[in-house]
């Protein structure tokens, strides 16, 4: 699907972007190093209260925001971090510090983390666990959350797909220790790149803000700097104001007239959004059971082409852990993390084919759709296509 078309509709960049783009340049500042005043700071209380969020910084991308995450959560050398295993970037995360990344498996109709796999995989060698909120879909947190604390377990909430989504009525970002949202340009709410950390403990927001506010003294903690500018603030500022618009105007719109296409059909079973959660439109997922029936895959996908639906099939060839990445420990050369030598003293986890027997069903069985620069004429249509494809397959 060609998205340029779409994208000048939904993205609304104007007049209150140019007022914040003003503000910064007759400041005549593209860079506040305490951020005191400018518009990095009114950004992050803005989005701390949008969220619920005690505090929120801001920093640079997501990829950024989630080794930071993994920095300052205690994991490193010899200890590991359960992520889940249908996107990769928690992973990525914690190799950035030199920590096992050990994947927990999903729920087969939420696709999302299963609090009773992430229990099972708990080791003593366990730090920290980075939660995905999947295409707009929160996990189940509080049950996560509990784990956590009961194994004394630093909590991460990868936001990336889920500003606007909430759990019991909480917004996702608030539960954990610390909670990520990107702001890359396929985003709810895009600034091009760039992030927000929700923190609800004011000691770690401390550490975390003034590792690069330092004037001689010795850092608190060991990071990078992630911090953002002043012209992306400016953006976020403006964008922020729009955001529940867009979000349930638009991508929630397209999101239910997909839902709405898919329903009744034996074959295709939607995604099961929990009676807690508050889904945020992102992607349209849902999940192939022609096999079940009897039906070939093979020929919906050629329909797909045939009537010009735009879906997806499949999620990644595979499972993260069988990337050559991890299985090969390439990641610092040396066989590290998980063939390092202060980890085998403990143990050793293997990346291979077996590790999470639902992804490794759920994911060649996802039929997807982006909805980020995805008008609702056009996804009136795709729907239309879609169920003419249901009835063509019905028919035998």
């Amino acid at each position: 699907m060609k998205y340029g078309p779409f994208a000048r509709k939904l993205r609304s960049y104007g007049k209150t972007e140019m007022k914040y783009f003003q503000e910064v340049l007759d400041r005549g500042r593209l860079s506040i190093f305490f951020n005191e005043g400018g518009l990095v700071d009114r950004f992050q209380k803005e989005f701390a209260r949008y969220t619920g969020s005690k505090i929120a910084l801001a920093r640079v991308n997501g990829m950024g925001a989630l080794a930071e995450a993994v920095g300052v959560s205690g994991a490193g050398v010899g200890t590991e971090v359960l992520c889940d295993p249908v996107v990769h970037f928690g992973a990525l995360a914690a190799l950035y510090f030199n920590a096992v990344p050990r994947f927990v498996d999903i729920e087969p109709d939420t696709y999302c983390m299963d609090p009773k796999s992430l229990e099972a995989c708990i080791t003593p060698n366990a730090r920290a666990v980075i939660v995905t909120h999947l295409w707009g879909l929160p996990a189940r947190i509080d049950e996560i959350r509990r784990i956590c604390k009961k194994h004394r377990l630093f909590l991460i909430e990868d936001c990336a797909h889920a500003v606007g989504a909430r759990w019991k009525g909480k917004h996702v970002g608030t539960f954990g220790d610390l909670g990520m949202f990107s702001f890359q340009e396929f985003k709810q709410l895009s600034t091009g790149d760039g992030a927000m950390v929700t923190v609800q403990d004011r000691k770690l927001a401390d550490n975390m803000e003034n590792v690069w506010a330092f004037s001689g003294e010795s850092p608190r903690i060991m990071t990078l700097n992630w911090r953002m500018n002043e012209m992306t603030a400016a953006i976020g500022l403006a964008q922020l104001e729009k955001v529940d618009d867009i979000v349930n105007n638009t991508y929630n719109v397209t999101l239910k007239l997909l839902n709405d296409a898919i329903a009744g059909c034996r074959w295709l079973k939607p995604r099961r959004v929990p009676k807690e959660a508050v889904q945020a439109g992102y992607w349209f997922a849902c999940k192939w059971e022609g096999d079940r029936y009897g039906m070939d895959y093979n020929r919906f996908k050629k329909l797909n082409d045939k009537l010009g639906i735009g879906l997806r099939f499949g999620f990644n060839e595979t499972a993260p852990y069988e990337f050559e990445f991890f299985k090969k420990a390439q990641a610092y050369g040396h066989e590290c993390p998980n063939k390092c030598p202060f980890y085998l003293k403990k143990s050793r986890y293997v990346y291979r084919r077996g590790l999470c027997p639902v992804v490794e069903d759920v994911m060649p069985r996802l039929v997807t759709a982006n909805l980020i620069f995805l008008s609702i004429p056009e996804a009136r249509r795709m729907a239309d296509r879609l169920s003419q494809a249901i009835a063509i397959m019905d028919k035998g």
